[in-house]
């Protein structure tokens, strides 16, 4: 008979306080928010609150694991340690001789199932579970191999409950599994929870912390996660950083005193080379979403801070006429990545139209691609000129990154962003709103030069529109392209997010299409970004406090 714990009390702890999710889109983000209404006073600090309730519950199971005696055969299995990753769970136990241990869930075939080799003989035994289904009886394999070969495996059974009634629905359209990239397709929305399915559109992995926008996994194999502090619970404003069980290593909690709405960390939060964040925020001035802080990674709190009104001329931002002018959002930062060819960071800006590359933490203006209408003359000569005839810029485009050296030249570099096709102020205004699309641009940044030299989404016409979100990741080991239109009609009728994997073929074939639905206008649980990525991390030690 299997010793197994199921629901430890870490999950009154800590599920106790989880927030209702907020339904707020991104148009109201800029409705409701305080811009406007005066200065207010911004606070960025650390916080340990999940992490000392956490610690609590380690310290349970270690007592519980201390008063029996755990094996291979018959092993302690705590369902969802941390309260917070419920398709996840624990086994400890020891063995005599020291062994190695591949832990695998079975799936609904073969090719569903997720399997871990945890490197490593020892004798002591701490296995992450990953991969289970909800609302049924999961079977998971544990083998051990001991130094000499011998292989003693033990099966146990883990039960789960149902996924949460205001679930997204997913459906897969298209899924070539010999063409696509390995892992499983991450859904990261603008408000509700993030979640990881596979080629067969089952849910595996998910949290039942909120989650907006931000998601991504770190260079310790930890993820970044946007989240809500519990005693605020309309406002996303705690950056976690967390492992796949849920267990919690840091945490930065930032508050704006005038600002209302629900995007205090508003759309991105990435990992800089010296291991600190830089975060999208609001500064409490009467504008917002045109700043980013570098929070300390130890200790949570802001030690510089970039903002873009120091470094556009005044013009810029006080005649923006466009979207949301009356709340001050004449930038709309979405994203930003950090490209470390040349230590600069890549900004998107909505409504601007344009994609900005810039140094950091200086904030000097190497180049901006986007239409040449509209820019006072003192930026002029960081515009890009574009080559060709069927050259398109960005119109609200979302989600840029740069790309692996595509043509051998040191003087070009790529970039991949989403483009929403949406002209806020300036861009194509005959084709704006017929389409949405992912597009590879590559600059010249030595002739100033910009060309398109892929694309994929105009195909598809109004169907694959997305007014806001959106995403487009490059995939490592194929090449392939990860697109998501986020906020999509279907036939003028069904709202829906669309995730698409294309090859990076000129005429670029689909490979994988999900179609994900089950929320309304205005609730803001579309997916903002989707990630593909395997569900254990290359290298992962468990740590408890001591």
């Amino acid at each position: 008979m299997k010793k197994i714990i199921i629901g430890v009390l870490i999950g009154a702890l800590i599920t106790g306080g989880i927030i209702l999710i907020l339904n707020l889109s991104e148009q109201q983000t800029a409705e409701q928010a305080s811009g406007g209404a005066g200065d207010g006073e911004r606070t960025v600090e650390g916080d340990n609150e999940l992490m000392e309730e956490q610690n609590h519950a380690e310290s349970l199971i270690q007592t519980t694991y201390s008063e029996g005696e755990y094996d291979l055969e018959e092993p302690l299995v705590v369902d969802d340690p941390y309260g917070v990753a419920p398709l996840t769970a624990l086994a400890i136990f020891d063995t005599d001789e020291s062994q190695e241990i591949t832990v695998t869930v079975e799936g609904e075939s073969e090719e569903q199932n997720i399997s871990k080799k945890i490197e490593g003989f020892n004798n002591e035994h701490k296995i992450p579970i990953l991969g289970l289904y909800p609302d049924q009886e999961n079977t998971v394999v544990l083998e051990g191999e001991t130094e000499d070969g011998e292989i003693i495996e033990s099966n146990i059974s883990i039960n789960t409950d149902p996924l949460p009634d205001d679930f997204l629905e997913n459906e897969v359209i298209e899924a070539q599994q010999e063409k696509m990239e390995k892992g499983l397709t991450f859904i990261i929305p603008s408000g509700g929870y993030a979640y990881g399915i596979d080629s067969m559109g089952d849910v595996r992995w998910y949290s039942s912390l909120p989650n907006s926008h931000v998601f991504q996994r770190l260079e310790n194999d930890k993820l970044v996660f946007l989240t809500q502090k519990v005693e605020q619970s309309n406002q996303y404003n705690l950056i976690l950083e967390m492992d796949m069980l849920g267990q919690v290593s840091f945490g930065s909690y930032i508050d704006v005193t005038n600002f209302d709405s629900w995007g205090v960390v508003h759309h991105d939060v990435i990992e800089l080379p010296n291991d600190n964040f830089l975060a999208t925020d609001h500064d409490g001035s009467g504008y917002i979403e045109d700043d980013m802080v570098e929070i300390d990674r130890q200790s949570g709190e802001m030690v510089d801070e970039l903002n873009m009104r120091d470094i556009f001329p005044e013009q810029v931002y006080e005649d923006y006429d466009g979207a949301s002018a009356e709340e001050g959002d004449w930038f709309h930062q979405n994203a930003v990545w950090y490209d470390d060819t040349g230590d600069d960071i890549l900004v998107s800006s909505r409504h601007q139209d344009a994609i900005i590359d810039m140094s950091y933490p200086e904030g000097e203006i190497d180049w901006i691609l986007a239409a040449h209408e509209g820019w006072p003359e003192e930026l002029e000569d960081k515009l890009l000129e574009p080559q060709g005839e069927d050259f398109k810029f960005p119109g609200g485009p979302h989600a840029i990154m740069t790309l692996p050296d595509q043509d051998e030249q040191e003087n070009t570099m790529d970039v991949l962003l989403f483009d929403n096709n949406i002209a806020v102020i300036r861009g194509d205004e005959e084709t704006s709103e017929e389409y949405s699309r992912a597009v590879q641009y590559r600059i010249n940044t030595e002739e100033m030069t910009v060309e398109e030299v892929w694309s994929y989404g105009e195909e598809r016409g109004k169907d694959f529109f997305s007014n806001i979100v959106g995403d487009a990741d490059y995939l490592q080991e194929t090449g392939n392209r990860l697109i998501t239109s986020g906020h999509a009609f279907e036939d003028g009728d069904e709202l829906h997010s669309r995730i698409l994997e294309t090859t990076d073929d000129q005429e670029a074939e689909v490979v994988y299409e999900l179609k994900v639905t089950g929320f309304k206008e205005g609730e803001s649980r579309q997916v903002y970004r989707s990630e593909r990525m395997p569900l254990y991390p290359e290298n992962w030690e468990i740590e408890w406090s001591e």
